[in-house]
């Protein structure tokens, strides 16, 4: 597995992409480095490795074939840390990571190279430290929440990672029928008299329909990626692998015929909106026949940045996610029992006083 570690050109220390500056940070010599210098210094070496790559994604890719032969598909995969030289084990679809050893950053360049490089990357905006308050400022507006919960420790284990979407746009020429209805009230004499006349309504027209995304992941949580949207793809970034240090990165397993059905079906539904906007003085619309044909269409596979844990809690296991742009938190929380029964009793009381006032009032 081919890899890379982006090395501070001063003192050879682990590079990371700093969210705060949004440049390359080394945390032994304090050096910054702007991304043009990044990748100037390792475009040499990643064109050195790219015909490495190739070779060895046909050798994976026969691998793979040979397994499936043999009815035996192998979902992890063994790659080297170049900076301490251990074996470290990855799901088929991690793209970076850290060696679980020396903690350096490591970037499995072939995960993410030929067809499955990304066309745009969000870079991460917000640093661990502040995903972590812009959580617990949520949970203090919890009452309810589980005391001991919202403890900053819990969070330690809080990881920066890259997950892979498809985003797309589409022109389309879009054409609808339906009927729709004016109602209108008058008065002659002491009558008042209701009016309804009912309207067909044609719309057509050329539509454009922007940034529908789906996720590229089958293995993670569907609801937890798809609620930490939206993101401003106005910061998205050529891809470029040394945005992916110091982070964790997954690589693609659905490819566009995988979701395109779900894709096309939101586009359709887009597009009747926009026609039934136009309908907005008229009651009671209901749709006859819609149809649609696509005149362009453009797909972007793009990795976007969310900060992710998972931890149990008193038996149970609770998944969040945090935008690692704009700080949109998604999770379930756990709920206190003993406040739930404190405000329960409240009530109870409140309920049995009003009663015995109200008895008291009756005689």
């Amino acid at each position: 597995m081919a890899t890379v570690n982006y090395k501070c050109p001063n003192c050879g220390g682990p590079l990371k992409f700093n969210p705060d500056k949004q440049m390359f940070s080394c945390e032994y010599c304090m050096s910054d480095f702007e991304e043009q210098k990044i990748q100037q210094i390792y475009a040499e070496r990643e064109a050195k490795q790219s015909q490495a790559e190739k070779a060895e994604e046909q050798a994976q890719q026969q691998a793979q074939q040979n397994q499936q032969d043999e009815g035996e598909v192998e979902d992890a995969v063994v790659y080297t840390c170049p900076s301490c030289g251990a074996e470290v084990v990855t799901t088929a679809s991690t793209a970076a990571t850290t060696c679980f050893y020396c903690q350096n950053p490591v970037v499995l360049g072939g995960r993410l190279s030929g067809k499955f490089k990304p066309n745009r990357i969000i870079p991460f905006a917000l640093s661990k430290e502040k995903a972590i308050e812009k959580f617990l400022e949520m949970c203090k507006k919890k009452w309810f929440l589980a005391k001991g919960f919202a403890s900053k420790n819990q969070f330690e284990k809080l990881t920066g990672v890259y997950f892979p979407y498809w985003y797309v746009d589409s022109q389309r020429q879009a054409n609808m029928t339906a009927t729709g209805e004016k109602v209108r009230t008058y008065s002659v004499g002491n009558k008042r008299y209701t009016e309804t006349s009912v309207y067909r309504l044609v719309r057509s027209g050329d539509l454009i329909v922007k940034n529908v995304f789906e996720r590229a992941l089958k293995s993670q949580d569907r609801d937890m990626l798809q609620c930490v949207h939206p993101f401003d793809l106005s910061q998205a970034h050529d891809f470029s692998m040394s945005y992916l240090s110091g982070f964790q990165a997954e690589k693609r397993d659905l490819e566009q015929n995988d979701v395109n059905a779900v894709v096309q079906q939101r586009m359709q539904e887009y597009c009747k909106q926009l026609l039934k906007d136009t309908m907005k003085e008229f009651s009671a619309i209901k749709v006859e026949n819609y149809n649609d044909k696509v005149d362009l269409e453009s797909w972007n596979y793009t990795l976007l940045p969310v900060w992710v844990v998972t931890y149990k809690y008193k038996g149970e296991i609770y998944p969040f996610a945090i935008n690692g742009q704009t700080g949109k938190t998604y999770g379930k929380l756990p709920t206190s029992k003993a406040k739930l029964a404190i405000i329960f009793a409240i009530i109870a009381v409140a309920v049995f006083a009003l009663g015995l006032l109200g008895g008291l009032l009756f005689l």
